[in-house]
């Protein structure tokens, strides 16, 4: 069955959308004139009331269209009126993918009209706020859609109502931001591309680029250990984890100095003390460290949240949500640990 916007559904979407006589532009591009009706080519002239009832009426059977095929299950006329009219809200490609669409389709009309408050946010200034005017139009939705929807009596000494805490995620906003006014906000910029925003840089500091593009190598400059050393470029200090051992020594080794002479292959002198591989790598080590011991600590409060709880949906939520970035976190600190590296100090002749 073909189901069409009645009368009351194109009323409330008129006195949700507003009316503008006068084109005004968008930030996005085009021009906005009627009850939403875009204009992209030119302003084009004014309206009056009844030439944007026509305009609305042809920008709904888009909207009617899109409901009637994406829709699977029976709909009554205000369910219809209140899908189209969020859907026309939204955009086509939101609603598709939106979870008020798959509650429908999925014979659950309350979550589907408790999933349509969520929709309550808009890009203001480049930033997501949650606007006024988009909450009451959610809520008309709401209500409309539930409207025809047969329910039982339920009389509130018998059935008390409870604090639902997973509603409360949604909750109330802590601010709300005003409807900014049609016409407030600038056209936005086109933005310029990496390699010509560089361009423009290099071609206003001329010095910069010829900086960029000269590449100096000094007469001094030698090959050691597989690395050309030059006044511009010094070679990065490599530690190797296996350094090969040091050809013995014809003398006899004195073992009071014997952890002196320590050294591997990324250090140009010798019979220096330098750092072992184990200090090197502690901070690495203790980070593990650090990352078990939390991934422990969430790990036992998920377990002290399903013991002490009550044992209801918050609980195992809550529980779950602990308890997978915890286990997770033992599993890479226990791993880590196990792969770290273990370094093996060379005997050097000094």
């Amino acid at each position: 069955m073909t189901n069409a916007i009645s009368a009351h559904g194109l009323a409330l979407i008129q006195e949700l959308e507003g009316f503008q006589a006068e084109p005004k532009q968008l930030p996005t591009g085009g021009w906005v004139v009627g009850y939403s009706h875009v204009r992209t080519e030119q302003p084009g002239e004014a309206v009056n009331e009844n030439e944007a009832i026509e305009l609305l009426t042809g920008d709904l059977a888009t909207f009617e269209t899109l409901v009637n095929t994406l829709v699977t299950q029976p709909l009554t006329q205000t369910q219809f009126d209140a899908l189209v009219s969020f859907a026309f809200s939204v955009g086509s490609e939101a609603f598709s993918k939106s979870q008020v669409l798959r509650r429908v389709n999925a014979n659950d009309y309350l979550a589907a009209a408790c999933a349509m408050e969520a929709w309550r946010k808009s890009d203001v200034g480049g930033e997501l706020a949650i606007i006024d005017s988009l909450v009451c139009r959610r809520a008309a939705e709401k209500a409309l859609f539930l409207k025809q929807l047969p329910y039982a009596a339920a009389p509130s000494v018998f059935v008390r109502p409870q604090l639902d805490h997973a509603a409360m995620i949604l909750g109330a906003p802590v601010a709300y931001t005003p409807a900014p006014e049609v016409g407030t906000i600038a056209p936005q910029q086109p933005k310029q591309e990496a390699a010509q925003r560089l361009t423009e840089i290099l071609s206003s500091e001329p010095a910069t680029e010829a900086l960029l593009l000269t590449q100096v190598i000094a007469d001094e400059a030698v090959e050691q250990d597989g690395e050309i050393t030059t006044a511009h470029a010094k070679p990065v200090a490599r530690l190797d984890f296996e350094p090969p051992i040091a050809p013995r020594c014809s003398k006899p080794v004195d073992k009071k100095s014997l952890f002196s002479k320590f050294q591997f292959k990324n250090e140009q002198t010798v019979g220096e003390v330098v750092m072992p591989a184990s200090k090197a790598m502690s901070a690495e080590s203790l980070g593990l460290a650090a990352l078990m011991l939390c991934g422990l600590g969430l790990t036992g409060t998920a377990v002290s949240l399903l013991i002490t709880g009550v044992g209801d949906v918050a609980d195992y939520a809550g529980a779950a949500a602990l308890g997978t970035p915890g286990i997770a976190g033992v599993l890479m600190a226990a791993y880590g640990l196990w792969r770290s590296p273990r370094a093996k100090p060379a005997l050097v002749q000094a």
